[in-house]
């Protein structure tokens, strides 16, 4: 179970005799396939780390009873743990895909190790900053690739012969419903594409059919 612990990010680079008092809270449990975790909904009182076997994260559409697979759970992963630190309620339901070794770490067993242990605080706090830091990226990302299409529509609509005369970012932004930093990343995507040309307040639209492709459903 040491060697399990090692590798969960939590509680990764650890000192050893940190690393040995947390194993001495660990639970180990064994599950049959089939066998539930825990439910959508049910309180998060610690968190659970997969040592052997597979476990999915699901849940179920209230309106066709569909069943909605989050995530397929493979060794040596934790799941719980958002909900388990931050006190709330388990978002998912937890079912074994096959015979399964889990370990169970208790939450507040654990806080109070942590008061005595101060690097295991300063560890999970990397890690959670880390995740947020990747969260904030891929929000980024995903704000620019449904920017870049409306944007580009606005264009369109708003071109004569091929020119958007007096274009105020500011404006455009609050019309799309959008930042004005989305808005002028999606016009540098544009541009670096090949598809405008932007001089000051004035963009010419270089290809117009490139920039319909862009705009699909929008």
């Amino acid at each position: 179970m040491l060697e399990s612990l090692r590798h969960i990010p939590f509680f990764k680079n650890l000192p050893e005799d940190i690393l040995k008092k947390i194993e001495e809270i660990a639970i180990p449990i064994t599950v049959k396939k089939g066998q539930t975790i825990f439910t959508k909904n049910s309180k998060a009182t610690g968190f659970y780390i997969l040592n052997k076997g597979t476990v999915k994260l699901y849940t179920i559409e209230p309106l066709s009873g569909k069943e909605q697979i989050v995530k397929i759970v493979k060794p040596v992963t934790l799941f719980g743990e958002a909900a388990s630190l931050s006190g709330g309620y388990f978002p998912v339901n937890v079912e074994a895909l096959e015979d399964s070794e889990i370990i169970y770490i208790d939450r507040e067993k654990l806080l109070n190790l942590a008061q005595k242990y101060p690097q295991i605080c300063f560890r999970i706090s990397e890690v959670l900053a880390e995740r947020l830091y990747h969260l904030v990226n891929l929000v980024e990302t995903l704000i620019i690739s449904s920017a870049v299409p409306r944007v580009a529509k606005y264009l369109l609509q708003h071109q004569k012969n091929g020119v958007v005369e007096e274009f105020k970012t500011t404006l455009v932004a609050n019309i799309l419903g959008l930042t004005p930093e989305a808005v002028s990343r999606s016009l540098a995507t544009l541009r670096d594409s090949g598809l405008i040309r932007k001089d000051k307040k004035r963009i010419e639209i270089l290809n117009e059919n490139a920039l319909r492709g862009l705009v699909g459903d929008f």
